[in-house]
């Protein structure tokens, strides 16, 4: 069982962003010290939903300051930078970070950040998969060319510095849609879940049906991490609780602002179409929705018993935990992960063992 912390930098705006990033530095080096075992980035643009463009820079920062925890990104837009700038990029962390980067890719999902690059999001797809196979040549050292749609290689080429992880660092798929689960199945890609857009049920069937390609394509999905992202607050007790969901509520209204579909935006492009196609229903979510929509708010009993679900329903044996939502005070985020650490962690390592045992 494996228990991360996953930052989306999501602040109201209000903060000063020296302030926001000191602030999560300090988290990063307490989760340490807790005995947590990652840290994920995600990469966003030109919104307060999430204030980091390049996770990489930060990663580095971050490899600096720990020892341990292994160092995610969940995840490297691929169509918005060249292919092998990421590579160079992921195998420098690597380098300074003792081989702890977990290379989490995807190809996207928001108009807005779309339009700001000048990228077709119908694109989106073969751009990822062509720019995917030249990263992942390029991190196993070999010097190659490359002629394809969107990039060419046309002298041979390799990177330097090389990662330390052989024969790459493991890669990480986002996917809410058959077509990606095909593409992580045919990799041996791990996948990133989020039960943020769908039911539970629908999140089990995915990773159902990925598990199922992965054994076609000669790949064993136990043998990798398989990561659940889920928004996580303990307090001491669910009136705290129920005070901070305000910040999840703050996070819906504003992604309903920004997915494809959304007032405004264009018909969701193909490949799009497992997003929610009313993105404005997001807005009406309640305090009462947030508190069983992918989440785990509570007191530390609560949360336990919520992520005791996950790992039944949707086979959860490593979780991302979003503590640090909308403005919630760095002193209450602290005081969550301690709580999580000291009395959430071994409940469900323990309830992990009795899963085993009755194997």
């Amino acid at each position: 069982m494996n228990f991360g912390l996953f930052y989306l930098f999501s602040d109201f705006g209000d903060i000063p962003q020296d302030q926001v990033f000191n602030e999560v530095l300090d988290e990063i080096g307490y989760a340490e010290e807790l005995g947590f075992d990652s840290i994920w980035l995600p990469e966003h643009h030109f919104a307060i939903y999430g204030m980091l463009g390049n996770p990489l820079t930060f990663a580095a920062a971050i490899a600096q300051r720990t020892t341990k925890m292994k160092i995610g990104t969940a995840v490297m837009i691929l169509p918005f930078q060249h292919p092998l700038r990421v590579a160079e990029d992921a195998a420098l962390v690597d380098a300074l970070s003792g081989g702890r980067l977990l290379l989490g890719l995807g190809r996207g999902y928001q108009p807005p950040e779309f339009h700001g690059f000048g990228v077709p999001q119908s694109d989106s797809s073969a751009m990822f998969n062509e720019s995917f196979e030249i990263i992942k040549r390029a991190l196993s050292g070999e010097k190659f060319t490359f002629e394809g749609q969107f990039w060419n290689i046309e002298e041979p080429t390799e990177i330097f510095p090389k990662p330390i992880q052989k024969p790459h660092p493991p890669f990480y798929l986002a996917s809410v849609t058959p077509r990606s689960l095909d593409v992580a199945a045919r990799n041996g890609m791990s996948l990133l879940r989020a039960p943020q857009f769908s039911t539970l049920d629908t999140v089990a069937e995915a990773y159902t049906t990925y598990r199922s390609m992965m054994r076609e394509h000669g790949h064993d999905p136990d043998s990798l991490d398989q990561p659940l992202s889920v928004r996580t607050y303990v307090a001491p007790t669910m009136e705290d609780a129920r005070a901070e969901a305000e910040h999840v509520v703050w996070f819906y209204k504003l992604m309903a602002t920004l997915l494809p579909g959304a007032p405004g935006r264009p018909t969701p492009p193909s490949g799009y179409e497992n997003y929610p196609q009313d993105p404005s229903a997001l807005s009406a979510i309640t305090v009462d929705d947030v508190l069983e929509r992918g989440t785990a708010f509570g007191t530390p009993d609560r949360v336990i018993e919520t992520m005791k679900t996950y790992m039944h329903r949707l086979g959860a044996t490593s979780f991302m935990t979003q503590m640090r939502i909308g403005g919630l005070e760095h002193s209450k985020v602290r005081q969550s992960m301690e709580l999580f650490a000291k009395e959430v962690m071994p409940a469900l390592r323990e309830e992990e063992a009795k899963m085993q045992a009755e194997q």
